[in-house]
């Protein structure tokens, strides 16, 4: 389905005189920022009401929900340039993005002529690391050090988690100085791209809001930046009682006065993949794809794709069938050198360039492009990679190629009720009926909104148990209002959490409920298997499970692995032993994907259907060498079994299909010993399908009528 879609113009600042930022006689911010010409302000309407809410606005939370690209980067910037004294801490989901952002705030510093060194700062776990062993302190002091001295500080969410959940420790110290130095340290607090996270982070998050509203005198701001936000996520966040306000852009198809252009006119193809891939489709449309990149004097595409070892297998092969055209890849692999040098050489080349990359340039990576192709997965995702195309004008057409699962046909039905009108006509789509669109076709994943009210109170005991652990008085006043807070949002369930909590996975001999705590007090939860790969010069961490159809390897030791990194530059700071399960060697990157399964050698009535056990004694089936087939034999991991057709190889799809899965949804084929197969997720997934599990019952009922017969 093709459509062509309309370009985007975003309403501008009014002004001195009805100017939100309060300028009366001049711009506060022509000076440092050029206004488009003609026009008085160079800000869009919604940086300077982001700017008001938050210094002067009576809302506890603020979510900007402007365009892709219409600078929510910059609304959240402002108070600090302009407001002497004012603190800030700013949330990025991936290191990328805390390292793109630090050089942003540099820059925008630069431009507003205030001093860089003694005010920004960012930490992320790997720079944590590197500190405590650099000053042979150790993490509870460095991230102590840091509040304590630097007005910006730019982290990943992770670090809010662990300090609020009580998690950083030092004997020299009172528990609760950490998580209370932390809570009153900013004026605001940024949550930047917070859409990419699921329900168990936004839990988490908001256990986390309401510890520093309940333990500070003065109030403290929250602002939430994302295109898509949650809208469930917000009626939670209101339920707790948080006055939330939403700040959106004014927008335009047409050129208007008083609005400055930000998205390009785009031809959008979708494009639902039939027994193929991405690599597949590449192959089949090579011809077309080398035409528009060769057609621009300088032709600039990027292709996203939904797994490292996809995007290592594409950008090889492109490599090999567009010999005048540079491939590059940016993905987890690369690191951020050679990033940097595909950057530079999107800028400079006079040679087509294009870009295989993988969720790593989601969020905060700026390409000037013309030709954008990548892998579908929730709504929210496909909004924001289709924003990186249009940035920039210049070139004389941009296309778009969005490439649909076979595995999820529901998508292309409902994007044509949605757009068939325009489509038919051939008329252009305005930006705002296809992010409808968009919203119903992709759907969110239905395991998001069960979780919540399934795993976020439990989650909310395990944070009161860590404020707690040595003593029960410790905190109490504060957990007794954030108690109230959080029976707002869960009535019916906070008080029968904390039995569960205490009672079923804290019980003595209890390794279920031992692995289910420690799954609900991590952020970003556990990979079933996370390996150390050591890739020719490259150095990085990643799934197991989904490396290993793509590769050979060879198994080494730590101390080896470790050896190798460091003569390349890396620390062992950035592979902590207590979370890598694996050290692997790439032999050889494979051309065809090897289809992989698990076998666990138990019978049927061994393992437990439909509810949270620990897997053990597991193989890999299908992989060529015996050493890597058996690597999962020592290990038990947490994990939800769902009955499947054992005579249809692809049968544990079926789950995905019939329950809306994300197609990033970590759910992998096992059979046991007795040839029964299983749709399996391990750790948080593994939360996920429990909180499902009323749904599954279709399931279990053919799983019992052929254990009958």
């Amino acid at each position: 389905m093709k459509i062509q879609l309309k370009p985007l113009y975003s309403k501008l600042n009014e002004g001195v005189g009805s100017c939100p930022l309060g300028c009366e006689d001049s711009c506060r911010v022509a000076s440092h920022l050029d206004p488009p010409e003609g026009e008085p302000c160079p800000l869009s309407s919604h940086q300077a009401q982001t700017y008001y809410q938050v210094t002067s606005g009576d809302a506890d939370i603020i979510f900007n929900t402007s365009a892709t690209g219409d600078g929510k980067s910059l609304s959240a910037a402002l108070p600090a340039l302009l407001e002497d004294d004012f603190r800030l801490m700013g949330l990025y989901p991936t290191i990328e993005l805390v390292e793109d952002q630090t050089e942003q705030q540099k820059r925008y510093h630069q431009l507003f002529g205030l001093e860089i060194e003694d005010r920004i700062d960012r930490l992320f776990g790997a720079e944590l690391s590197r500190r405590v062993e650099a000053a042979r302190s150790n993490r509870f002091q460095e991230l102590l050090l840091a509040i304590e001295t630097q007005p910006i500080l730019l982290a990943s969410p992770d670090l809010l988690h662990y300090i609020t959940h009580f998690q950083y420790r030092d004997l020299a110290y009172s528990t609760d100085l950490l998580p209370l130095s932390l809570a009153k340290f900013p004026d605001l607090w940024v949550f930047d791209e917070f859409h990419i996270f699921g329900a168990h982070q936004e839990a988490a998050v908001l256990n986390s809001m309401t510890l520093i509203r309940r333990t500070q005198q003065q109030p403290r701001r929250f602002l939430f930046t994302s295109a898509t936000p949650k809208p469930d996520f917000i009626e939670q966040l209101k339920q707790a009682d948080f006055n939330v306000v939403e700040v959106a852009g004014m927008y335009a198809g047409q050129e208007t006065p008083g609005y400055r252009p930000i998205l390009q006119p785009v031809e959008l193809e979708f494009v639902q993949l039939k027994q193929t891939d991405a690599l597949g489709w590449m192959k089949e449309n090579l011809d077309r794809i080398a035409t528009l990149l060769r057609r621009e004097s300088k032709g600039r595409g990027l292709m996203i794709l939904n797994s490292v070892a996809m995007a290592r297998r594409v950008a090889r092969q492109l490599q090999e069938l567009l010999p005048d055209i540079t491939v590059r890849e940016i993905s987890g692999r690369i690191d951020r050198l050679e990033r940097r040098q595909t950057q530079t050489l999107l800028q400079d080349s006079e040679q087509p360039v294009l870009v295989v990359a993988t969720s790593a340039v989601d969020v905060g990576v700026d390409f000037r492009i013309h030709l954008l192709i990548f892998e579908s997965s929730d709504a929210a995702t496909v909004v924001q990679r289709l924003g990186r195309l249009g940035r920039h004008p210049g070139f004389g057409a941009y296309h778009a190629y969005i490439l649909i699962p076979d595995r999820v046909p529901w998508v292309m039905v409902r994007l044509k009720e949605e757009l068939q009108p325009e489509w038919e006509a051939g008329e252009p789509v305005e930006r705002k009926k296809l992010l409808e669109a968009i919203a119903y076709g992709f759907d969110s994943p239905k395991a998001f909104k069960a979780y919540r009210h399934h795993w976020g109170a439990i989650q909310g005991q395990g944070m009161f148990a860590q404020m707690s652990r040595e003593n029960a008085k410790v905190n109490k006043s504060i957990r007794d209002r954030m108690t109230e807070d959080l029976l707002k949002v869960y009535p019916n369930t906070l008080k029968v959490a904390k039995k569960k909590w205490y009672d079923e996975f804290g019980g003595k001999d209890n390794p279920v409920g031992e692995a289910i705590q420690k799954e609900l007090l991590r952020f970003r939860g556990s990979s079933a298997i996370q390996a150390a790969v050591w890739d020719r010069t490259r150095f990085y961490t990643y799934d197991l499970l989904r490396l290993l159809p793509y590769a050979t390897v060879e198994i080494c030791d730590r101390d080896t692995f470790l050896q190798a990194a460091k003569n390349c530059g890396r620390g062992a700071e950035e592979f902590p032993d207590a979370y890598i399960a694996i050290y692997l060697k790439i032999q050889d990157w494979l051309d065809d994907r090897q289809n992989l399964s698990l076998y666990c050698n138990r019978n049927s009535s061994r393992l437990q259907v439909g509810e949270l056990s620990l897997v053990s004694r597991l193989k890999l089936v299908g992989h060529p060498q015996p050493e890597v087939a058996t690597c999962l034999k020592g290990r038990k991991l947490l994990s939800f079994l769902v009955p499947v057709d054992r005579m249809r190889e692809n049968s544990h799809w079926e789950i995905s299909r019939r329950m809306r899965l994300s197609p990033l949804f970590g759910l992998y084929r096992l059979v046991d010993g007795s040839g029964q197969a299983y749709g399996c997720a391990f750790n948080q997934d593994a939360l996920l399908l429990d909180a499902l599990n009323w749904q599954l019952k279709q399931f279990y009922n053919c799983y019992l009528q052929s254990s009958i017969f």
